[in-house]
Parts: C-alpha cells; structure tokens; sequence
C-alpha cells in the first residue's frame, strides 16, 4: 500500500466518527428547534443531518473499498433502514465497530 494510502486508511475512521457527530448534533438542535416552534429551521437541519449520514455512507463505502479493493459486500448499512421512522440509531455506530446495526432489517421494498 503506498504511503497516501497508508494515511488514508489511517484518517477515514476519523473522518467517519466527526461526520457522525455533526450529523446527531444537528438532530438535536433540530429537535430544539421544533420544540420552540421553529419547524422550518428544524426540517432544514434534518436535512442537513441526512447529507451528513449519506457522506458519512460514502466514506464508510470508501474505507471498505480501500482495505479489500472491492465494495461487492453487502453491507448492511444504516442508509438503507435509518430512515424510518422507528428508528433510534440513526448513524450512532462507532468508528471502531463494523458499520453494521444490530437491529438492521433490509426493506423489501427497495430494489437491489
């Protein structure tokens, strides 16, 4: 592996920890916000939360690509259930674990 690949490897895990933080941070105010009746600026921070969660997707997606040189896994990644609504672990996984949920469950009515 050459060296910009070595330190790549080496700040993604970073980089997927800090995009994760910003995006439960900007639930909160978000919530906050909804709660003083500002639904307008609320969606928008949710909004903001949702790129956070899909660029933090994206640098999960990169890390796998660059330990195995494949993205063939299925992976079972929050993107494809967080959205719902029952759902109490938007993005929360840790740097350190599989990005994997415990209670993840593949919707059947998204297409492969």
């Amino acid at each position: 592996m050459s060296e910009f690949k070595e330190k790549l490897a080496k700040i993604l895990p970073h980089w997927e920890e800090h995009v994760a933080e910003h995006a439960q941070e900007f639930l909160t105010w978000a919530d906050r916000l909804e709660e003083e009746g500002q639904k307008t600026l609320a969606e928008k921070l949710r909004k903001a939360a949702l790129a956070m969660g899909n660029a933090r997707l994206t640098l999960a997606e990169t890390r796998v690509y660059l330990e195995s040189g494949s993205i063939a896994e299925d992976l079972a990644l929050c993107a494809v259930c967080a959205w719902r609504e029952t759902c109490k672990k938007r993005f929360t996984r840790d740097s350190g674990s599989p990005f994997r949920c415990p209670d993840f469950t593949r919707d059947v009515t998204l297409k492969d």
